[in-house]
């Protein structure tokens, strides 16, 4: 699978998706709420435009009381940790990625099995009709996930305890190709940014030891075989 980034572009004027955020709040939710920046990208199919913006823990709560979850697709996070032309299988490098590009890690992932959550508004019009879709990029256990979720009207009669397959505004084949776009975007971005960064960080997954992180000028990610193993390596990288 050969994965590029030849329609993907940040925006750092961040005017417009702010405004989209707050007013998707404001659709959804009904709920006042005062407006932060938000960094967006757009990617561009054959069949749509996308505008995906981050969100904070406040937006992304706000926004998933009214949403319905969407089955993820565990072959194609397979297919993507086999591809060792991107940066998808190193939580270290995803994680300066997203960090350097959209700032902090969210708090929206179990603290046993992850260490960083990054959520996202897809907007996009299909016609005269628009959609919200949630998408919060986390790790879990030994995988990065990119959880979907369908943002609905508060009246809306749909089931939202159970997991759904795509609807057809945004099918299968087009949640591919965004999340396929995404990881391009974030591996040439790396790839730009890896010789400006040089700061000393780890972080830990206790659910299956492993430390990742950045030490001596090296990305790193590492699982240990027992815990007292693991324990030993948290102490040493703790006093450094």
């Amino acid at each position: 699978m050969k994965i590029s980034n030849n329609h993907a572009s940040i925006n750092e004027n961040n005017g417009d998706g702010t405004d989209l955020v707050c007013f998707m709040i404001n659709k959804y939710c009904e709920k006042s709420y005062s407006p932060i920046k938000n960094i967006s990208i757009n990617i561009i199919s054959e069949e749509c435009a996308y505008k995906i913006i981050r969100l904070n823990d406040e937006q992304l709560y706000l926004l998933q009381r009214n949403s319905v979850p969407i089955f993820e697709d565990y072959g194609h996070l397979m297919r993507l940790s086999m591809d060792k032309d991107i940066i998808y299988s190193s939580f270290s490098k995803m994680y300066m990625a997203l960090k350097s590009l959209f700032g902090e890690s969210g708090r929206y992932y179990d603290d046993w099995k992850g260490s960083f959550s990054f959520p996202f508004l897809i907007h996009f019009q299909k016609g005269e009709e628009e959609f919200g879709y949630l998408m919060n990029i986390y790790n879990s256990r030994s995988s990065i996930q990119f959880k979907m979720a369908k943002l609905i009207h508060a009246d809306e009669k749909i089931e939202r305890n159970v997991l759904h397959n795509p609807f057809e505004e945004f099918s299968r084949e087009e949640i591919t190709y965004c999340v396929d776009y995404l990881v391009g975007f974030l591996t040439g971005y790396f790839g730009e940014i890896r010789k400006l960064y040089d700061e000393f960080f780890f972080h830990v997954v206790e659910s299956d030891l492993i430390l990742f992180g950045y030490k001596d000028g090296q990305y790193f990610d590492k699982r240990y075989e027992n815990r007292k193993e693991y324990h030993k390596a948290i102490q040493e990288f703790s006093g450094v």
